[in-house]
């Protein structure tokens, strides 16, 4: 009925998802990042299944993947003018350049 071990994956995902971006984004934008991360977990983890990769403990969908999402979102996340770092697409910036 319910995957505890995906559960966990899963939310652990969001937490490596917001890693890279922390110290550049607003509360609710580190909430949005690790939703997505989240999302992007299980997607990369029913992926990784299909091919059938042996990767037993989903290292990949959880640090691969949404490691890789953490590193483009804290390109589209952080506006300059907060004062908190970041300079991203979503505020007129060019960070996710940098990032990719």
């Amino acid at each position: 009925l319910l995957d505890v071990g995906g559960f966990c994956n899963g939310i652990l995902g969001g937490l490596v998802s917001i890693t890279a971006g922390c110290a550049s984004v607003k509360h609710w934008e580190a909430i949005i990042i690790g939703m997505f991360g989240g999302l992007i977990y299980e997607g990369a983890s029913r992926l990784i299944k299909k091919l059938k990769v042996d990767d037993v403990v989903d290292a990949f969908a959880v640090h691969g993947a949404c490691g890789l999402w953490g590193l483009c979102a804290a390109g589209l996340f952080g506006n300059p003018d907060e004062g908190i770092g970041g300079n991203g697409v979503f505020y007129g910036g060019d960070q996710l350049g940098t990032q990719i």
